[in-house]
């Protein structure tokens, strides 16, 4: 401020003086040049008007990051824990013959048995083999909690060639991460087996597997009991059919007698069981099962062994 005041005051006695010598044209000159010399000295030295405060910085706060954009979408790898199921049978079974281009249904009954509800974002897709006409993916049918199992089906068409035909799928998850079903997550598949169509198909036993129970299950008891349930697939009809349980000891149990009108898989448990007294012998031992008509077939066998300990 006084440095202002003390330009205008030298402006003021300068014009006195250029006064009293008359005007002319270069003390006019002067006295202007002398006026914007004082208006640039002033701007100058006038003070930039303050800025508004800037409050301080809360330590507590200067080391935070602001919050992501939150987000919808599923990362990958969040259904890792949802990718297991197994399978819990199937329709028609593998092997069923058909006719050149022939339709059918495959249905395979899987069990969702991880923690995680599945939703109708999961899929059957196509993994590898022969596709018989089907589409690469299709929407899990319904959702499914933990523990339950449904039935998932395609439309499938025999291919026009004789011949064996196998295609597998597996399931994804809703973020395209692809699994299988048991232990090591395994493809699931169909196979069919096709005939030209001059010629007759033989139909027969496909396949014999066993579950076996004992009970108790454990322990030294008095009578010790073993149940053996055979799942048997047929590949197509039969007038009749006769099936036996044959015991490692020599024993048969009673016949069954049956007519099978179309491919399908069916159970059979031996009648009586085999028993075992705590006296008895203990070691290696088998249980099978036996086609008795329309031809002599022996199947693979169960074996366990009994142990009283």
């Amino acid at each position: 401020m006084k440095r202002t005041f003390a330009l205008i005051s030298l402006l003021v006695v300068t014009s006195f003086l250029l006064g009293a010598c008359g005007p002319s044209a270069d003390n006019e000159s002067v006295i202007a040049t002398a006026i914007v010399m004082t208006m640039r000295a002033q701007a100058a030295s006038t003070p930039d008007a303050p800025s508004s405060p800037t409050p301080p910085v809360d330590p507590t706060l200067a080391t935070l990051t602001p919050p992501a954009t939150p987000t919808t979408a599923v990362a990958s790898g969040s259904y890792t824990d949802c990718m297991v199921a197994s399978l819990v049978s199937e329709n028609p079974p593998d092997k069923t013959i058909f006719k050149p281009g022939e339709k059918f249904l495959k249905t395979w009954r899987i069990q969702n048995n991880s923690n995680c509800a599945w939703n109708t974002g999961y899929k059957l897709v196509f993994w590898s083999g022969d596709q018989m006409g089907s589409a690469y993916n299709y929407n899990f049918p319904q959702g499914l909690p933990p523990g339950e199992s449904a039935d998932v089906s395609i439309q499938l068409a025999a291919p026009e060639t004789a011949g064996t035909y196998k295609g597998e799928w597996k399931l994804q998850t809703p973020d395209g991460q692809n699994f299988g079903v048991g232990q090591y997550s395994a493809p699931f598949w169909t196979e069919i087996v096709v005939v030209a169509a001059n010629e007759t198909p033989t139909y027969g036993v496909t396949s014999v597997t066993y579950d076996l129970e004992r009970n108790p299950p454990t322990g030294c008891n008095t009578n010790n009991w073993y149940y053996v349930t055979a799942h048997v697939s047929f590949n197509g009809p039969m007038q009749e059919v006769v099936l036996q349980f044959q015991h490692s000891d020599g024993y048969n149990s009673r016949k069954f007698k049956l007519e099978i009108t179309g491919a399908v898989t069916m159970d059979f448990e031996d009648p009586n069981g085999w028993k075992f007294h705590i006296a008895d012998s203990q070691g290696a031992k088998w249980i099978r099962l036996i086609q008795v008509f329309p031809k002599y077939v022996e199947y693979d066998k169960v074996n366990f062994t009994f142990e009283c300990k």
